[in-house]
């Protein structure tokens, strides 16, 4: 499984606002360029960001947008799920009907530890952690 660019841009545009933080609304395209994401994706994440309640923004001269939550409150896990739908590992974990041999695959139990170390290490961090990290502009 490979997270997507559009997740990864979603939580970029997070922790680069979480780490400017100054309560001014910053614009799109400032976010497109300060975070290198194309400049056409940037208003459509903002809008699905906006909608969970993660920004909020302005239009018109002065407008952009800003955080609406807590940046401690908001876990990569969650921004993944919100972008892309459920983080999965192996299809056999979701759609036991698709493996005939589920049962008796030791495979499956692999994938099963697998998926939990990722989601505890996804749902244990925060955007603000990653602010944190320095991994923003």
């Amino acid at each position: 499984m490979e997270i997507t660019r559009k997740a990864e841009y979603a939580i970029r545009i997070l922790s680069y606002l979480a780490a400017k933080d100054t309560g001014e609304n910053v614009p799109s395209a400032l976010i497109a360029e300060e975070q290198e994401i194309p400049a056409n994706l940037v208003p459509q994440l903002v809008a699905a960001l906006t909608k969970r309640g993660w920004l909020t923004g302005t239009r018109g001269a002065g407008g952009g947008v800003r955080l609406a939550q807590d940046p401690e409150q908001i876990t990569i896990k969650e921004v993944i799920e919100f972008i892309e739908g459920p983080i999965v590992i192996s299809r056999c974990l979701v759609a036991p009907e698709a493996c005939s041999r589920r049962t008796a695959c030791p495979l499956n139990q692999v994938w099963a530890r697998a998926q939990q170390a990722m989601l505890d290490v996804l749902g244990g961090t925060t955007i603000a952690d990653l602010v944190k990290a320095k991994c923003t502009r």
